[in-house]
């Protein structure tokens, strides 16, 4: 296969038309003698062609004559083809080419009636079967709107030719439909996160009193002591247990630490986090500034 940003590439000719070439072929505007392939074209085709380029009007035809809704004889299919670069990667003159809609460099192809999706080898849902459709395929594809881009399924409003029933729109990376998920509302998971977020305060705030009414408890423990009769004194209290006393002060030196670590993390979620993440005016704002999706 020919490197793609070959200046020059006569693959497809023979050594002696490579050599019959004039020097300056194609340079500066001029006519340029490159391979190129001849089109079959069926009967009821009107053909346009320069160079490599190609508007074909005709009826449904992904492939062969045979091919499509015009191959089964169906009325209300026609269609234009818009191609450049029939015969991709290496055009040969020698050959007859049927419109190849995986190794033809770009097309842009409007059909009355077609199964799209099957034309193009695309998987995912929202299968498009015996319906108008209108499919671009190039190496690359730029759209540029200068004031916004909309991609619209099932207009409620307008004349729908084809009667068909709304559907969504598959995003898929590669063709790959593995794992296809439907997308998140960012208005809706900020709500959600928000709830989220005060569910967990609570229960941080649960958790600070548990650790607050443990420190108490665990002061008095240690400094609890026992009513004992001891002659000739009577009645007096006893001194503090030693064990308790070392317990009660490691649970308490425990509860402190943990009512810091608390106080913390609570500052972390109600602060940080939360104006990092769910706040407009963050740079690592969860939701676009620009895009929307229903």
């Amino acid at each position: 296969m020919p490197n793609p940003i070959d200046a020059v590439d006569y693959n497809g000719f023979t050594p002696a038309q490579i050599e019959a070439l004039p020097e300056d072929n194609g340079a500066s505007g001029r006519i340029m003698i490159e391979p190129l392939p001849r089109y079959l074209n069926s009967p009821c085709e009107r053909v346009y062609d320069h160079g490599n380029s190609w508007i074909v009007l005709g009826r449904d035809r992904p492939a062969s004559r045979i091919s499509g809704y015009a191959g089964e004889g169906h009325t209300q299919a026609s269609s234009i083809d818009i191609v450049v670069g029939r015969g991709a990667p290496v055009p040969d003159h020698r050959a007859e080419v049927d419109p190849s809609f995986s190794n033809d460099a770009a097309r842009i192809y409007i059909s009355q009636k077609t199964d799209i999706d099957d034309n193009f080898a695309l998987r995912g849902t929202n299968r498009s079967v015996a319906k108008s459709g209108i499919g671009i395929k190039a190496d690359a594809i730029r759209i540029i709107g200068r004031q916004g881009i909309k991609l619209v399924t099932s207009p409620r409003s307008g004349v729908q030719f084809s009667g068909a029933s709304g559907a969504g729109i598959d995003v898929m990376a590669g063709n790959d439909d593995e794992g296809l998920q439907p997308m998140v509302r960012g208005d809706n998971m900020v709500e959600a996160l928000s709830v989220l977020e005060e569910r967990i305060s609570e229960l941080s705030a649960l958790v600070l009193n548990f650790l607050k009414s443990q420190a108490k408890f665990n002061t008095s423990l240690t400094t609890h002591t026992h009513l004992a009769t001891q002659a000739p004194i009577g009645i007096i209290p006893t001194a503090p247990s030693v064990t308790l006393i070392t317990a009660g002060v490691n649970a308490s030196l425990n509860s402190a630490e943990a009512m810091v670590d608390n106080f913390t993390e609570r500052i972390n979620l109600n602060i940080n986090w939360h104006n990092n993440y769910l706040s407009p005016i963050s740079p690592n704002y969860i939701c676009s500034e620009y895009n929307k999706v229903n």
